[in-house]
């Protein structure tokens, strides 16, 4: 993640300080994913952006997620790459409701994903929601899949040829869909039923297998605005108009988001949220995560992030009805587990010894 235009920035910031100390002001608590092997707090990335955030919403509450109790830097960079994102999002709904965030976010909160973290706090919204998102916000995101390795399109490292090896030999086999993120949410063209039964989380959260499930559309609509962002020159998103919930076809010809099934059947609410102006589109400038400050304090933060609420819409005061909340099934002691046995060995080390278990 690579952010530009620090020193305007920091004057933008300044002025706006000072607008804002002549008031008392009260606004919704944001909570952040990161992409693809980066961490929650890493000052060259996620954790610049955080602190920039901070300034900008004083004593608001800005919290950006793990998705396992480690305290690591590797070790959450690792989880970007391998895993269940299904674990992760149970954890992190277990996590927001922990008593040390619930209480701060239960009146709502906007959502901010960036790359693979946009469609992972989509699927948030659908299966749990409680504390529940006022604005979903995504930048770069995948929402409807990739058709290849993100950041691997002319990239013949190690890395990324294992990578490409795991996916073209088997990606909807279980070992890579429980293990390999990517594949995850990895949609091939070529083997569309093969994808629809075996995808162990797009297909779900998409909503696209023949039992829908009403929960993911009521919790869309409850949105008060969805925004997609796309990067203008993203070359690390194929195909890029994923990050606008479209999609291509097998010439490889752009499917645009209101012309595909999702739109049209109105699986996710998409269709219904559009005519209830609850969709907007942002085209941003540059290449994946790379990030213009200026730009998103002008078109992100100022439409949706710095909007001012009552003192008593967003209070601490506990539920008494905490206890009827329900508990998420999260396997945190096996994520945990996980954890421990890589923490002291590189990715390209760890993505080694999948080869002999995929080849099995």
């Amino acid at each position: 993640m690579k952010f530009n235009k620090l020193n305007l920035v920091s004057f933008i910031i300044e002025a706006l300080l000072t607008t804002k100390a002549l008031t008392k002001a009260n606004y919704r608590p944001v909570v952040i994913w990161h992409g693809m092997g980066d961490s929650c707090c890493n000052p060259q990335s996620i954790g610049g952006f955080v602190d920039t955030l901070q300034e900008l919403l004083p004593d608001t509450l800005i919290y950006s997620l793990n998705v396992s109790d480690s305290e690591s830097e590797i070790v959450e960079r690792k989880n970007s790459y391998f895993g269940n994102v299904n674990n992760h999002v149970d954890y992190v709904c277990s996590r927001l409701h922990e008593d040390d965030l619930y209480p701060q976010l239960k009146d709502g909160f906007n959502a901010l994903g960036f790359s693979q973290g946009g469609q992972f706090l989509r699927a948030y919204v659908e299966r749990c929601n409680d504390p529940p998102v006022y604005n979903l916000i995504t930048y770069g995101a995948q929402h409807n899949g990739v058709s290849t390795i993100p950041g691997c399109v002319n990239d013949d490292s190690n890395f990324c040829a294992r990578m490409k090896f795991l996916v073209s030999t088997n990606v909807y086999g279980s070992f890579v869909q429980n293990n390999i993120v990517q594949a995850q949410y990895f949609k091939s063209i070529e083997n569309y039923d093969e994808y629809l039964e075996k995808s162990i989380f797009l297909a779900d959260i998409n909503n696209e297998r023949e039992i829908k499930n009403p929960n993911y559309k009521e919790n869309m609509l409850s949105l008060n605005k969805f925004v997609m962002i796309k990067f203008e020159d993203d070359d690390m998103v194929i195909p890029p108009t994923s990050s606008w919930f479209g999609w291509i076809d097998e010439f490889d010809e752009l499917i645009p988001f209101n012309k595909t099934d999702t739109y049209k059947e109105d699986w996710l609410g998409l269709q219904t949220m559009e005519k209830q102006n609850q969709l907007d589109f942002i085209n941003a400038p540059g290449n994946h995560m790379q990030v213009d400050l200026d730009f998103f304090i002008e078109n992100v933060f100022h439409p949706y992030l710095d909007e001012l609420i009552d003192d008593g819409d967003n209070s601490n005061d506990d539920d008494d009805d905490d206890d009827d909340h329900d508990d998420n099934d999260t396997d945190v002691e096996e994520i945990n587990k996980t954890n421990k046995n890589i923490k002291s060995q590189n990715i390209n080390d760890y993505l080694d010894s999948f080869f002999i278990k995929v080849q099995h």
